[in-house]
């Protein structure tokens, strides 16, 4: 009984012993490095100044100047943890940039396709020839005819000037300043040359439309009288229309006059038109953030419609080959964009970058990047919330190695929650 008690006590002290001298070792491991500071092995983010425990009662772990945790522009992620995160990763490279834009927009009435037909004169509509609106008409096609005093007087004027009504050397100025009132007045050519045959007024003088098209507004009704300057018709031409396309301010760079275009509607489904950029609008409108481009649709089968939408593609000129990264490897804090490069297996280092112009899914980059890099695509905020900590840390720490990211990772406004600091649960 007394040796098995006392073989108890040395086997404890043996243990006491061992333990102290582990921890005596732990401490004295390496007596030449520098410890920075001390994190808990469970959780990253609880760090300390000197020795202790963290929140769960666990020894904290030293880091020493030199180790691969102590390097705080680079993150360490494990194997199973990239692949957990699904971390994938593409070339920084150089290539041509090219970019397709996409933009909404509206079907319109080419303006300069849009004729109207107004009285010059005062009188009275007794007939109408075009009584419906969207009626498709040609160029010279009766529109109505109308009876007013003062027309019927100056063909008067005019017919007794031909018949001889005024001799000496100013009578063919005279004549043919008559027959320019008439005109001045919209009176048809073919009105004027018949009653020049005729050698007859006529009481009632039928207009015509000037070009071909289809009625778009009438405001003319049949036994009414009218004023000088009323607008009786407005005809236009459809066979080709203007599409006004609201582009993106990051996009109105690389939209330029001349560019093609494809045109889808909703209304043709699987039809695909061809349009071209006629003018770009010098005005940025303030609350969509859009600039307006005007393309001409042809539309010789009157198929489109004015007041359709449509959807835009326009194919813009390539840029000369350039290096690009692509767009998902960017995370944009507000201020600053940041890719994160691959230094190795596990080890990632956060770069600011300047960019260029964007392209199809690529960004054009001016620095911050080399050509054969290796960036993350995905995974990458995971990642980023890693490097807040890390920068968490070198505030912490008072250290300024090498280049800091942003704190405030892919929002300036929204801070990361600051790592447990202290000086351990059971350091004094």
């Amino acid at each position: 009984m007394i040796f098995r008690n006392a073989m108890a006590i040395a086997v404890s002290t043996a243990l006491l012993v061992g333990c102290g001298d582990v921890r005596t070792r732990q401490e004295g491991l390496e007596p030449d490095r520098k410890v920075l500071f001390y994190k808990s092995p469970m959780d990253p983010s609880f760090i300390a100044t000197e020795p202790g425990k963290d929140s769960m009662g666990m020894e904290l772990v030293p880091v020493y100047e030199g180790d691969p945790a102590a390097n705080l522009d680079q993150i360490e992620v494990t194997g199973a943890t990239m692949q957990a995160m699904g971390v994938r990763l593409a070339p920084v490279k150089r290539d041509v940039l090219t970019r397709r834009v996409r933009a909404f927009g509206q079907v319109e009435v080419d303006e300069t396709r849009i004729a109207t037909v107004n009285m010059k004169f005062d009188g009275w509509i007794e007939k109408l020839y075009v009584d419906e609106t969207g009626q498709a008409v040609e160029a010279g096609d009766p529109l109505f005819g109308v009876y007013s005093p003062e027309l019927l007087a100056t063909q008067k004027e005019y017919l007794q000037l031909l018949d001889g009504g005024t001799d000496g050397p100013h009578a063919a100025h005279l004549k043919r300043a008559a027959r320019d009132r008439l005109l001045q007045f919209d009176v048809p050519e073919s009105f004027i040359r018949r009653i020049e045959k005729d050698r007859e007024p006529r009481r009632l003088v039928t207009f015509t439309s000037p070009t071909e098209g289809y009625v778009v507004h009438k405001n003319a009704l049949e036994g009414t009288f009218v004023k000088r300057g009323a607008n009786l018709f407005t005809v236009a031409d459809l066979d080709a229309l203007w599409i006004q396309a609201e582009i993106f301010e990051f996009d109105a760079p690389w939209v330029q006059v001349g560019q093609k275009a494809t045109v889808e509607f909703d209304y043709l489904r699987g039809s695909v038109q061809e349009a071209e950029v006629e003018y770009i609008y010098p005005i940025l409108d303030s609350h969509s953030r859009t600039v307006q481009a005007r393309l001409v649709l042809p539309n010789p089968d009157v198929a489109v419609k004015p007041g359709m939408f449509a959807t835009v593609r326009i194919q813009a000129q390539p840029v000369g080959e350039t290096l690009v990264v692509p767009t998902e490897a960017v995370i944009h804090s507000g201020e600053r964009n940041i890719a994160f490069v691959s230094r190795g297996v596990g080890l990632f280092e956060g770069r600011e970058l300047e960019l260029g112009v964007r392209g199809n899914e690529v960004y054009e980059v001016l620095s911050g990047l080399e050509e054969g890099e290796q960036v993350v695509v995905s995974g990458q905020f995971l990642i980023d919330s890693e490097s807040r900590l890390k920068e968490a840390v070198k505030k912490m720490l008072g250290t300024n190695v090498g280049s800091s990211l942003p704190s405030g990772g892919s929002s300036p406004e929204m801070d990361m929650d600051e790592p447990a600091v202290g000086r351990g649960a059971g350091g004094q």
